[in-house]
């Protein structure tokens, strides 16, 4: 039987894991590259912020419509190296964190 201490052990040393990966070293690289430019950095935050909002709304709106819109909106952000980088790093990591959590999740019958 493991301990929760040896299993908060395992934790750690997956967080290591995570932290030693190509996709988060690329993702924290590119924060940092966002941060050197903090007014790119603030607008890539609010993109972000109203990106997960459309995201998550009601199903009875029309998300797509108004995706396009967002995008349209910040066609010229979303063109910037840096910010096109940031968020192609960022979806991978956090692709590879959803996968990392669904096998988890699946993993443990409750």
């Amino acid at each position: 039987m493991v301990t929760e201490a040896e299993l908060n052990e395992h934790v750690d040393e997956f967080i290591r894991m995570v932290r030693d990966t190509q996709e988060y070293k690329d993702y924290m690289h590119m924060v940092e590259v966002l941060h050197r430019k903090p007014d790119l950095y603030d607008q890539v935050m609010v993109f972000r912020r109203e990106n997960y909002f459309l995201q998550h709304a009601p199903e009875h709106e029309d998300i797509y419509d108004r995706v396009a819109e967002l995008r349209n909106k910040n066609a010229e952000l979303l063109d910037t190296p840096e910010v096109y980088d940031f968020l192609m790093t960022e979806w991978t990591f956090f692709h590879m964190m959803q996968t990392l959590y669904d096998r988890l999740m699946n993993g443990i019958d409750f």
